[in-house]
């Protein structure tokens, strides 16, 4: 009996350490998130980019432009870079511009942000705005940064503070795009970003590249085999001659195919 007590002391104090553990691991969430709130660290990796503009704030939105980097004035851009974040937790230097600045477009970084367009709540989502490299509440479907990770509140709306946020550039459509108006499919296939095209652009334009190709070569060699077969009707004595026509469109056919299946793979290389 004293031994089967024993072990079911055992059995006790290991149940209750593992208890104390997990309330222990999960009451440091709360700390963690603090900790990013106060400044202490902001998690995520910059690379260097060339900006157009001097002493570009922490915290600013940098959009793609024709001469460089600039601070964004366009509400819901779809151009974004990400945001300038000199305590970054690695920067990448993969420029020797003296005017270069760290950005981030990933990650956990602190952004300034304006109740133009609202108060800000935890959770709610950013966008660019009109206020120069500034952001604010996103209210409709649009291109986003990401979310917030603070309330931020301010009556003076001109005026901007700093908050943490969750960066994720993004298209958002509070809407399925399956099904969806078309207005709205199109607006998402045709929506310019940073890299180039969108996904689902590419894909559509390679696949109607491949069915062009495809529609032209059954064309060209139904066309061509009809006027061989009746040549070779007409004319038997001719039939080697006849054929070897048909051998070089059959030949052009499977080229045109090709061309088109290259033409596609290259535009999803883009």
């Amino acid at each position: 009996m004293n031994i089967c007590y024993f072990k079911k002391l055992i059995i006790f104090a290991l149940l209750f350490f593992l208890f104390y553990s997990a309330k222990s691991s999960s009451a440091q969430t709360p700390a963690a998130d603090s900790a990013v709130a106060d400044g202490e660290a902001t998690l995520g990796v910059a690379r260097m980019v060339e900006v157009s503009e001097k002493n570009v704030k922490d915290g600013s939105i940098l959009s793609a432009g024709k001469k460089g980097a600039v601070l964004t004035v366009i509400p819901y851009d779809s151009q974004v870079l990400g945001i300038v974040s000199r305590d970054a937790a690695i920067i990448l230097n993969n420029t020797n511009g003296d005017n270069a600045v760290p950005v981030i477009s990933t990650g956990t970084v602190y952004i300034l942000v304006s109740s133009r367009d609202g108060e800000i709540k935890k959770g709610d989502l950013l966008t660019s705005s009109t206020i120069k490299g500034v952001a604010v509440k996103a209210t409709k479907d649009g291109f986003v940064l990401g979310s917030a990770m603070e309330n931020y509140s301010n009556p003076k709306k001109n005026e901007s503070g700093i908050i943490a946020a969750s960066l994720d550039l993004h298209y958002f459509n509070s809407k399925p795009v399956f099904p969806g108006s078309l207005s709205d499919v199109f607006k998402l296939v045709l929506l310019p970003t940073k890299e180039g095209p969108g996904p689902l652009f590419k894909y559509i334009m390679a696949a109607l590249v491949v069915l062009g190709s495809m529609v032209l070569g059954f064309f060209s060699f139904g066309r061509a085999a009809a006027k061989g077969v009746e040549a070779l009707g007409r004319n038997p004595s001719a039939s080697r001659i006849i054929h070897l026509g048909i051998v070089f469109n059959v030949t052009i056919t499977v080229a045109i195919a090709l061309a088109g299946l290259i033409v596609a793979f290259l535009i999803l290389r883009l």
